[in-house]
């Protein structure tokens, strides 16, 4: 079967499949063309099934699968598009942006980034001069979102959950977990490329005295709801701000690993006030209308994305309980009010668009990738034996070690809730 556009993806990734699906839909829409949305852990054994046109990943330099299948297909003379799922990691160094990628040479057609800062920033630190026609400013399209899907109400959720709550805060956990034990050791030298040791050690000492802050907040304020958001990229939780703070009556804990698993958009659209200690998802709360603050113990001045700029600052419980009381008793904090503009430029630097259509400007840089001449695809000898270890391990995840890849463990149809909600609302 012969198919226009292959998009391969992780399965758990709710944000790259919000960045890949709407552009995806408004293709098959406007041109009828056809799409399938696969797992990437089964990548080449799709590619060989469908031989399509064209191969869509979420970004070439994640992990190294995704590394490995854009760069084979791309060798093979299939036409590769990358998005960028992080596109506002500016201070990650080399890494950041090549990922496995040691050859540091772009195996696709197009790579669809967020904004002319990433995209002017990067052809300068990463010398893409030489390949500076395949970067292709599209704006950022996960946050497309905001504008054009409707998220579950403080009502709801409070219905939902037998909860009698009117006031709710949401706080958004950071990857402290990433500076401690085993995890510290296997990026350490990659860490150490990006923060000095002072730091590292300021950030240590700061989770436990934010997670005393936060207790301290939580014990004072029993009669609002606190909803506690794990960093999905956390595998240390006693070595976390929210490790414990469930223990309070009036906390509602969302994870991954749980149960209670809520989508960040809903979670941030029931809240009053969305606080954290450095968290990009602040500018998703903005996009929202609701008003942010970050609590920093020791100072602020780290290195850390610019979306913190865009937030009032506290150290204390005093200072943060202070700014909670005004927002209840006003329905907004007059410091957060003041920052407007800083806001304004962040967003047109980290996503450069907030008009809800970014998804068209990708899907047109698609499309002239896809009306490209086609290549001859040639399946190259070591094709095989990667196909055949994917497979392996697949079936070994299903019948005899199923703890072992816990990714593998999704469903087939794992892309039809984005398909649905997206197909309501794309028109052409």
């Amino acid at each position: 079967m012969n198919l226009d556009i292959l998009n391969l993806q992780w399965p758990e990734g709710d944000r790259d499949l919000h960045i890949t699906i709407p552009p995806l839909m408004y293709l098959h829409k406007k041109y009828q063309l056809k799409i399938e949305t696969k797992s990437i852990f089964s990548g080449y054994y799709y590619l060989l099934k469908y031989k399509p046109k064209v191969l869509i990943i979420s970004y070439f330099g994640g992990a190294y699968i995704n590394h490995s299948i854009s760069k084979m297909a791309y060798i093979m003379g299939i036409k590769v598009i990358s998005f960028v799922s992080e596109g506002n990691r500016l201070e990650h160094g080399d890494f950041g942006f090549w990922g496995h990628n040691i050859d540091k040479i772009l195996y696709l057609d197009a790579l669809l980034v967020w904004s002319t800062r990433f995209n002017n920033f990067h052809l300068n630190e990463n010398n893409l001069h030489m390949q500076d026609d395949k970067l292709k400013v599209v704006g950022a399209v996960g946050f497309d979102r905001y504008a054009l899907l409707d998220f579950k109400s403080k009502e709801y959720f409070l219905n939902a959950h037998n909860l009698n709550y009117k006031k709710i805060i949401g706080i958004g956990a950071w990857a402290f977990d990433l500076f401690f034990d085993d995890y510290f050791e296997t990026y350490k030298e990659h860490l150490q490329t990006i923060y000095t040791q002072k730091q590292i050690d300021m950030h240590r000492k700061d989770l436990y005295t934010l997670r005393m802050i936060l207790s301290q907040l939580i014990k004072n304020n029993q009669d609002i709801l606190f909803i506690l958001r794990y960093h999905p990229g956390s595998v240390i939780l006693n070595k976390t701000e929210l490790f414990g703070l469930d223990s309070y009556t009036n906390t509602f804990v969302s994870s991954k690993d749980m149960h209670t698993n809520y989508a960040i958009s809903d979670l941030i659209n029931i809240s009053d006030i969305w606080i954290g200690y450095e968290t990009t998802t602040a500018l998703e709360a903005w996009l929202l209308n609701k008003q942010t603050f970050l609590i920093n113990p020791t100072n602020s001045n780290f290195v850390r994305e610019n979306v913190y700029k865009g937030s009032p600052i506290v150290q204390t419980v005093d200072e943060a309980q202070n700014l909670i009381d005004e927002y209840f008793n006003k329905g907004k904090m007059r410091v957060f009010e003041s920052l407007n503009g800083e806001r304004q430029k962040i967003i047109k630097e980290v996503i450069e668009y907030d008009d809800g259509k970014n998804y068209i400007r990708a899907a047109n840089e698609i499309m002239k990738v896809y009306e490209q001449p086609n290549k001859k695809i040639k399946y190259k000898l070591e094709f095989y034996p990667a196909m055949l270890k994917q497979f392996t391990k697949l079936v070994l995840s299903k019948l005899f070690i199923k703890k072992r890849w816990p990714e593998l463990n999704y469903k087939s149809d794992f892309a039809k809730y984005y398909k649905v909600i997206y197909d309501k609302v794309i028109n052409v």
